[in-house]
């Protein structure tokens, strides 16, 4: 119990650092503290396993070990570094310094989970990088049969999707949705390449909150549209 309460209280900073786990998963550390970090990667392990891990902190390239301490399948794991070296440990705790804190009433706070839907790898790449660095964690699905079995298997606070997809297209999806009493209040942003009156109209009609237009959207305003609709909803 002891142990818990110091992880608790461990300063710890929101950044984003590039990590490559086991020399060969690029992934990304959203937060660090004295004692571990939690990255995003939709990467399977095993709780307790020994990750051998690189990143650069403050400037400089840095080699460490880490064991995976907690896992939310498809979003990230937790993990506690180990046999830290004493240069190491130092660059962590300078890093750390130079930051500012997330106070505890913050980490209390559950990362809000979106799932990112689009048929195009490259949209959902930039889309999902950057509401990763605003601390999302993101699931995404390149098509609408792939966005139902989501749901199916997680619990999102906020749903972004394309409308035209081969298979189950996104009008369909949110049909779907409406009907179903677990997911009708899954606030869903439409960001399409179509900007139609017609397809905007039914959007609405279904129970989209806005329709986003890809070509006028930027990463940074959709992040900024994700938490203007995620503060409205509580």
């Amino acid at each position: 119990m002891q142990g818990d309460a110091n992880k608790r209280v461990e300063k710890r900073v929101l950044t984003h650092l590039d990590v490559v786990i086991n020399g060969i998963i690029k992934a990304s550390a959203l937060d660090v503290s004295e004692g571990g970090m939690y990255i995003h990667t939709q990467a399977e392990f095993i709780k307790g396993a020994v990750l051998d891990l690189k990143t650069d902190i403050g400037g400089s390239p840095v080699s460490l070990q880490a064991a995976v301490q907690h896992l939310q399948p498809g979003i990230g794991i937790g993990v506690r570094f180990v046999n830290l070296s004493p240069e190491t440990s130092g660059l962590i705790k300078e890093f750390l310094k130079r930051s500012p804190d997330v106070s505890m009433k913050e980490e209390k706070k559950e990362t809000k989970k979106i799932l990112l839907v689009d048929d195009s790898a490259q949209s959902r790449a930039i889309y999902r990088n950057k509401l990763n660095l605003e601390g999302f964690a993101v699931i995404d699905a390149s098509n609408g049969v792939d966005a139902l079995k989501h749901l199916h298997e997680n619990k999102f606070d906020l749903v972004i999707l394309d409308l035209w997809m081969e298979g189950i297209d996104g009008f369909k999806v949110l049909q779907l949705m409406k009907l179903n009493a677990a997911f009708k209040d899954i606030p869903v942003i439409v960001l399409s390449a179509r900007s139609v009156p017609a397809d905007i109209q039914r959007a609405i009609d279904l129970g989209a909150r806005d329709y986003l237009p890809k070509m006028m959207t930027t990463p940074l305003k959709l992040a900024e549209k994700v938490k203007e609709i995620l503060s409205r909803s509580g």
